[in-house]
């Protein structure tokens, strides 16, 4: 406390607008304010969260690196200099010799705690010092943090403080909901007990800003869990009518189903919230699963910097997660009308049946493809020796994979399966952009290409017939070397996309056959290397074939060349 106390004394002497802060509102500044103390040899990584952040420092000196420029400045208490950083900038990286003190400032909220100011001086309230702090805790909670200034001050007035003992249940599963809750003081424990439970269980702890009870209020049902203080408190408490006025109307954003199949187009993300036995029954291709009462636990794995799109059967349910969402500084907007309303293209579950065999590399992509995606499916092997009868009615070029969907249609060619993959895929398996998607396309046949080549290279009868093929098959190496300058870790940066699927079968065959002769040596293909080993680090890629790869592709290997150099030398290791 003292130190925060120090923080803000020397901001009020030497840095504007702090300057002109009156000591009312100074004293009520901490609340905008991150204080960072760091000892020497410290290290500390900032990512601005606004328009403009601002960074002071109060104590001491700081190395500050610039990733965006590789630029380091160094800065110290003395100088009374601001540093300033934006939301398109990487994390600033700050370093320290010395110990130092550090303050962190979202220029947004600085903008507001004046403005706040201004409105508390100009309000008749019964005790001015408590609302103004009622009022600034409003605004930096995610509930009202978007909201406008008028918004907050109203809801400020009309929310009432509400004292809770620890063990007190505010809420209850399956009771109606008439109240929103913010944490003031003290903690609590979100517990859900679903059908198939023996108990409840607890789902999420929350403290001072967090609030609760919003999605019966919008919704119009029964509360989803139950919330339990786990210790003494304070909430402040808004009635279902001002909820609805105050904090549900002004933040949710929707859009027409044609603006979002624009948007989607464009690499918005639709995000469907109703529980999976509706999602069976239809669903938007490409869309993803996060029934409503789960949703708060997937919000770390949503990327800040994407629009997302949420759907549910006709619009309700859509309007509390996009409300949830927003508030936790997701971009989200719900689909009006819900996929009832929905004009364009739906699918359903689909049993699907991938048949194949144990060796073959292009049904292996779309077992990968299928996994990644976490989409259920069966898998049939066959004894490519010993065919049943009506393979060949499936299979009109007698190859593998096919897919059978729902027992009765069949589809050929890996490249066709892979891409209903990506159709039915909860995640985007080609790249937004149509240039990247056709350079995709393209280095994925590519693959074909030097899988053909190892294949061939299988059948060679001598090493002299070997040491001839390879260099043609180096070369080809050389070629997707040089294209993967500038990517990774996946080969359109951190999305998975089907030519990876594509990539990471030919790369367990380089490897094993390396394993056994000299094909290539790996610190020449240094980015090759790379997305191998990412590749077949991979759950989706481990699981992708039955028992064990070695011995797969032993056997292959005989098949295809038995006594030829390859399967000599791998007798011998």
């Amino acid at each position: 406390m003292q130190q925060s106390r120090h923080t803000l004394e020397f901001l009020s002497k030497n840095y504007h607008p702090f300057t002109h802060f009156t000591r009312e509102m100074l004293d009520n500044a901490h609340t905008s304010l991150r204080i960072f103390e760091l000892k020497a040899g410290e290290t500390l990584l900032l990512q601005a969260s606004s328009v403009e952040d601002l960074l002071f420092i109060t104590k001491g000196s700081a190395n500050i690196c610039f990733d965006n420029n590789n630029e380091t400045i160094s800065f110290n208490a003395n100088q009374k200099k601001r540093i300033s950083f934006t939301p398109d900038q990487s994390p600033i990286k700050i370093t320290t010799d010395v110990s130092a003190t550090l303050c962190h400032a979202d220029s947004n909220l600085i903008n507001d705690f004046i403005s706040l100011q201004e409105i508390s001086s100009s309000t008749s309230v019964s005790n001015p010092d408590n609302f103004m702090e009622r009022l600034m805790f409003l605004k930096s909670t995610n509930a009202f943090r978007l909201l406008p200034l008028n918004t907050v001050e109203e809801a400020a007035r009309r929310c009432q403080e509400v004292k809770v003992t620890e063990g007190q249940e505010v809420i209850r599963q399956d009771m109606k909901g008439d109240n929103f809750y913010i944490i003031l003081e003290g903690e609590a424990e979100v517990w859900r007990e679903e059908l198939e439970d023996d108990e409840p269980q607890m789902v999420a702890l929350l403290g001072r800003g967090n609030s609760f009870g919003e999605e019966a209020l919008i919704t119009g049902g029964a509360r989803n869990a139950t919330v339990k203080m786990t210790s003494d408190g304070k909430l402040l408490e808004l009635s279902k009518e001002d909820f609805e006025e105050l904090v549900s109307a002004p933040a949710l954003r929707s859009v027409s189903a044609e603006v979002a199949k624009v948007m989607v187009n464009d690499g918005a993300e639709i995000i469907d919230v109703r529980f999976e036995e509706e999602y069976e029954e239809s669903f938007i291709p490409g869309s993803v699963l996060m029934p409503l009462p789960e949703l708060r636990s997937h919000i770390p794995e949503l990327d800040r910097d994407k629009d997302y799109l949420i759907l549910c059967a006709a619009g309700v349910r859509a309007a509390a997660a996009t409300l949830l969402l927003r508030q936790q500084n997701i971009k989200a907007s719900y689909i009006e009308g819900g996929i009832k309303h929905w004009p364009f293209e739906t699918a359903k579950s689909l049993d699907l049946e991938l048949i194949l065999f144990d060796f073959c590399p292009y049904a292996q992509r779309a077992v990968i493809s299928l996994n990644e995606n976490n989409i259920p499916h069966k898998l049939t092997y066959l004894d490519p020796d010993n065919l049943p009868d009506w393979f060949a009615e499936i299979s009109p070029f007698g190859n593998v994979p096919i897919l059978r969907v729902d027992g009765k249609t069949t589809i050929f060619e890996s490249s066709v399966i892979n891409e209903l993959i990506a159709l039915l895929s909860s995640n985007q398996m080609l790249p937004a952009d149509p240039i990247e998607r056709s350079v995709c396309r393209s280095w994925t046949e590519y693959a074909s290409t030097l899988l053909g080549q190892i294949t061939a290279m299988l059948a060679l009868e001598d090493e002299k017939a070997f040491q001839k093929a390879k260099p043609d098959f180096i070369k080809n190496l050389k070629r997707l070397e040089d294209q993967l300058e500038g990517r990774g870790p996946f080969f359109s940066g951190k999305q998975f996309t089907l030519i990876d699927s594509t990539y990471a079968p030919l790369f367990m065959r380089m490897r094993r056959v390396n394993e056994i002769v000299s094909l290539y040596n790996e610190s020449d293909f240094p980015l090759i290397s790379a997305w191998a080993d990412k590749l077949l680090a991979l759950d989706s890629v481990k699981h992708s074939y039955p028992g064990d790869f070695k011995q797969i592709y032993t056997a292959f290997i005989k098949r295809r060349g038995e006594n030829g150099y390859i399967d000599c030398c791998q007798e011998k290791t």
